[in-house]
């Protein structure tokens, strides 16, 4: 979606035609995958993906610069793959339960964020809490680009958006707090959990 991508751009992501920034951004992402955040240093991420220093940091000036730009195009990475995972549903709450089933499925299976949850939360919590502005707002961005496409009713774009951020806080919450009155580990409550709670939400 071009809102979306205008979105990561303005946030920081690499640009899709600078290959040396994207070499950094994987090499940084497989550094933070086996090593964590706060133990992984720029010389590190330089020698992982054969790039001076120089290079590094005329791309990305500090290593905070470089978290935000890996963790952003990840976001981009998963809204991607949503797309794809959705897509095949024709029907709105098909679309809407196993869009809610790829997202649960997509939180807990992603090595680099259950990596810092677990072993270093204070190096991911701000930017997913007092500090995540721009992550809600793209994720946010992205869910009402959604609810465009598929809905179509008189809600106007201030309402979408209204109802896409409280989505998107609701379930950023239950990524946090995991421990919940649901038992969303198992695929069928998971569902009826979607169908009861979030459809009323998102379709209004």
């Amino acid at each position: 979606m071009n809102e979306l991508a205008d979105l990561l751009r303005a946030a920081g992501e690499p640009p899709a035609d600078d290959p040396s920034a994207a070499v950094i951004a994987d090499a940084a992402l497989r550094q933070f995958e086996l090593f964590g955040i706060s133990r992984s240093t720029m010389e590190q991420i330089a020698r992982r993906a054969k790039v001076s220093r120089v290079t590094l940091y005329r791309r990305f000036p500090s290593k905070d610069a470089l978290v935000d730009a890996v963790i952003l195009r990840e976001l981009q990475r998963f809204t991607a793959d949503l797309d794809r995972a959705v897509e095949p549903f024709d029907d709105l709450d098909d679309r809407l339960v196993e869009g809610f089933l790829f997202v649960l499925d997509a939180i807990r299976g992603h090595r680099l964020l259950q990596r810092v949850l677990e072993s270093e939360p204070e190096t991911i919590l701000p930017r997913l809490t007092v500090d995540g502005a721009p992550f809600i707002g793209i994720a946010s961005g992205y869910l009402a680009a959604r609810l465009v496409l598929d809905r179509d009713d008189d809600r106007t774009p201030d309402d979408l958006a209204i109802v896409a951020d409280t989505v998107v806080r609701l379930l950023l919450s239950y990524l946090l707090t995991p421990q919940t009155l649901v038992d969303l580990d198992d695929p069928a409550a998971a569902r009826a959990f979607a169908l009861r709670y979030l459809r009323p939400i998102l379709v209004g």
